[in-house]
C-alpha cells in the first residue's frame, strides 16, 4: 500500500479568473455575538457566526438535502444541520460528520479593511464601517457547496485494494482514503447497476433513477482518483491465504487489502403464496422503480411497519388506490415506544394509510394470471391487493465468506475491532454488514444499520487504513421522514436504557424523548421542531453529561447553551 502526503491547499480556487464580487451582506448589529444569521448575496446565502465576538462566515444551506443552517446546532467551529445532522467545520466548510458528502465554502473574516492577497484564491468576508462585507468571485459564489478535490493522483503499481460492495459507506472510504494519502489503485466489485447512490431515497422517492441519486454524478470523479468498479459482479469466495477474491464472471482478483462493504440482503416472507407476481422487496433502485412504475391506481398492501414499510407507504399514498400497513405490533415504529408510533399512525391515517395492528401474514392467495390478490391474516381476516410490498428487514449478505477463516457472530455479521480489522490481517469490513464497538457507550460490539453510521464507518476506516488516527468518537444518527412533511430524529444508542423521560406530546407528534441508563441521558428521540436530537449528537461527541436531574430542571429542553 502506497501513500501520499497531499498539501493542504484546496486547488479548487486555481485559475479562478472569474470576476471579482464585493458587495455588503448586512450589518454587524445584526449579527450580536452569541448568534448567527443568514445574508444573501446574488440568490446565495451566506450564513455568519458570531461566536462571542470572533466571526465565521460559511454558505447557508446543508450539501445533504439543502436545508437551511440558520437554526443549526452551533459549537466551537462546528455547524450542525438542524434536519439531518450533517456537521461542517466553520474555518475551512469542510463536512465532518454525516450525511451527505460535499463540503462548503467558508470566507474568513476581517475586522479592518480588507488586504486581498494572491486574488486567485483568498476570499473573505470583512468588517467596514459596521457593514459586514463580502468579497469573493462569480465562480465561487457559482454553487454552495465544493468537493474537496486531489491533486493528480500519482501512478501506483501496487496490488489493489479491493472492496466489495458498493454503497455508502465504500463511497465515503474511498473519499477519505485518497485524502488521507491513499494512492494504492482500489478495486470496487458491486452487484449494482450504478455506482453508489443515495439508498436513502429508494422508500422516499421511489421514482428516483440511479443516475438522478448517484453520490457522484461523473464517472471522472472516480478515474481521476484511480478507482474502477466491476458492477453488476458478485463475489463467490475469499481465500484470505493467498489474498484472492473469485467473482461470479469467473474471475480472480489479488488483493493487497481487503475492505467488506455488502451490506444485507431482504429478508423474504415465508408463507405459502410468497412466490406470486407482484410482492416486492426493495433493496436496489430497480426494485424501487418498479413499485413505482405499478402502484398507482392500485390497492397496495405494505408489510412491516419499522422505516422502509413506513416510509414506502408514505411514498405510494399519493397515487395508490388504497395503502394499507400491516404491523406485527401494536402500534408501527415500535423502537420509539407505543405511544409514539400512535401519534405518527395518527397521522398515516388522516392521510388515507389504513393499519392493521398486532398482525401477521400467514398466507397469499393469487389470481389467474398468478399475481397476488389476496392477503390473508393470522385471524382470518382477508385484505384485497394488487402490489405486496415488503419491508421485515435485512440479513447479513456474507453468506460467500463461508470458509474464509473471516469471523463471523451468530447472526452472520462480521465482527470487527475498533478500527474495522477482522481477525485476519489486511481484511476490514464496514456498514451494516459489521458489529463493531460503540466506546462511548461502552458497548463492546452491536450492529447498527442506518445510512450515517455506515457513511462514518466508511470515513473513519479512510484514516485508519493508512495509519491516521480516527477523528473522533462515533456517534449514531438517524431520521426518518414521512410524506415529506414530519418525521423522527435519533441521536445516541439507546441499548440498555432502564428509564426513559419525555417532554412534549408524542401523540401530537411535537416531543423529545431521552432514554436513560443510571440516570444519565444515552440516546434522544424527537418529534416535530426540536433540535434536541441534532443538540445531543454533538453534546455526546463532545463527552458533555446530562442527567435525570438535568432534564426535570429544563424549562424548554434546548440544550445549546451546553455547547458554548
Amino acid at each position: 500500500m502506497t501513500l501520499c502526503d497531499y498539501p493542504s491547499h484546496d486547488p479548487e480556487c486555481d485559475n479562478d479568473d472569474s470576476p471579482i464580487v464585493e458587495e455588503v451582506l448586512g450589518k454587524l448589529e445584526d449579527v450580536p455575538p452569541g448568534t448567527k444569521k443568514t445574508f444573501e448575496v446574488r440568490d446565495r446565502k451566506v450564513l455568519v457566526i458570531n461566536d462571542d465576538g470572533k466571526l465565521f462566515a460559511i454558505n447557508g444551506l446543508c450539501s445533504h438535502y439543502n436545508f437551511s443552517l440558520e437554526n443549526g446546532t452551533y459549537a466551537k467551529g462546528r455547524i450542525r444541520c438542524p434536519l439531518h445532522g450533517a456537521c461542517f467545520n466553520v474555518r475551512s466548510g469542510d463536512i465532518e460528520d454525516y450525511p451527505g458528502f460535499d463540503s462548503l465554502h467558508s470566507y474568513s473574516v476581517r475586522f479592518r479593511r480588507y488586504h486581498f492577497l494572491q486574488q486567485k484564491y483568498y476570499f473573505q468576508v470583512s468588517v467596514q464601517n459596521g457593514d459586514i462585507v463580502i468579497k469573493t468571485t462569480e465562480k465561487k459564489l457559482g454553487s454552495d457547496r465544493r468537493i474537496r478535490h486531489l491533486p493528480k493522483m500519482k501512478e501506483c503499481n501496487d496490488r489493489p485494494v479491493v472492496v466489495i460492495g458498493g454503497g455508502v459507506s465504500t463511497a465515503t472510504f474511498i473519499e477519505h482514503s485518497r485524502l488521507n494519502g491513499l494512492i494504492t489503485p482500489i478495486i470496487v466489485i458491486s452487484e449494482e447497476s450504478f455506482p453508489p447512490y443515495d439508498r436513502v431515497l429508494l422508500s422516499k422517492k421511489p421514482s428516483a433513477t440511479g443516475e438522478e441519486i448517484r453520490l457522484r454524478k461523473d464517472d471522472a470523479f472516480y478515474e481521476e482518483r484511480n478507482v474502477k468498479f466491476q458492477l453488476k459482479t458478485s463475489v463467490t469466495s475469499v481465500n484470505s491465504s493467498k489474498r484472492e477474491v473469485h467473482l461470479s464472471n469467473g474471475e480472480t482478483i489479488l488483493y493487497s487489502k481487503l475492505v467488506i462493504a455488502t451490506g444485507g440482503n431482504v429478508r423474504k416472507l415465508q408463507v405459502p403464496g410468497a412466490d406470486l407476481k407482484n410482492i416486492c422487496y426493495v433493496r436496489k433502485v430497480e426494485d424501487a422503480n418498479h413499485v413505482s412504475n405499478l402502484h398507482a391506481g392500485k390497492h397496495v398492501v405494505c408489510v412491516g411497519s419499522s422505516f422502509i414499510g413506513m416510509e414506502m407507504a408514505s411514498s405510494l399514498a399519493a397515487n395508490a388506490a388504497s395503502v394499507t400497513v400491516i404491523s406485527n405490533t401494536p402500534e408501527p415504529l415500535p423502537v420509539f415506544g407505543a405511544d409514539i408510533g400512535k401519534g405518527i399512525r395518527l397521522k398515516f391515517e388522516e392521510k388515507g394509510v389504513r393499519f392493521e395492528l398486532s398482525a401477521n401474514v400467514v398466507a397469499l392467495r393469487g389470481n389467474d394470471s398468478g399475481e397476488v390478490s389476496k392477503v390473508i391474516l393470522q385471524d382470518g381476516k382477508e385484505l384485497d391487493v394488487d402490489l405486496l410490498v415488503c419491508g421485515i428487514g435485512v440479513t447479513p449478505a456474507t453468506e460467500f465468506l463461508n470458509g474464509s477463516g473471516i469471523k463471523l457472530d451468530k447472526r452472520g455479521f462480521i465482527e470487527v475491532d475498533e478500527k474495522f480489522r477482522t481477525n485476519i490481517s489486511y481484511i476490514f469490513a464496514i456498514g451494516d454488514a459489521v458489529t463493531a464497538p460503540l466506546p462511548l457507550w461502552d458497548i463492546e460490539s452491536i450492529n447498527i444499520q442506518h445510512f450515517q453510521t455506515a457513511q462514518t464507518h466508511g470515513q473513519y476506516l479512510g484514516y485508519t487504513i493508512v495509519g491516521k488516527p480516527q477523528p473522533g468518537p462515533i456517534v449514531p444518527y438517524f431520521w426518518t421522514l414521512f410524506f415529506f412533511a414530519f418525521g423522527l430524529k435519533f441521536s445516541g444508542c439507546s441499548q440498555g436504557f432502564t428509564k426513559e423521560y419525555t417532554n412534549g406530546d408524542p401523540e401530537a407528534g411535537s416531543f423529545v424523548r431521552y432514554f436513560l441508563k443510571k440516570d444519565k441521558v444515552i440516546a434522544v428521540a424527537a418529534g416535530g421542531p426540536s433540535q434536541a436530537a441534532s443538540q445531543f449528537a454533538e453534546i455526546f461527541k463532545k463527552g458533555i453529561e446530562v442527567t435525570l436531574k438535568d432534564l426535570k430542571n429544563s424549562k424548554d429542553h434546548t440544550w445549546g447553551h451546553l455547547l458554548l
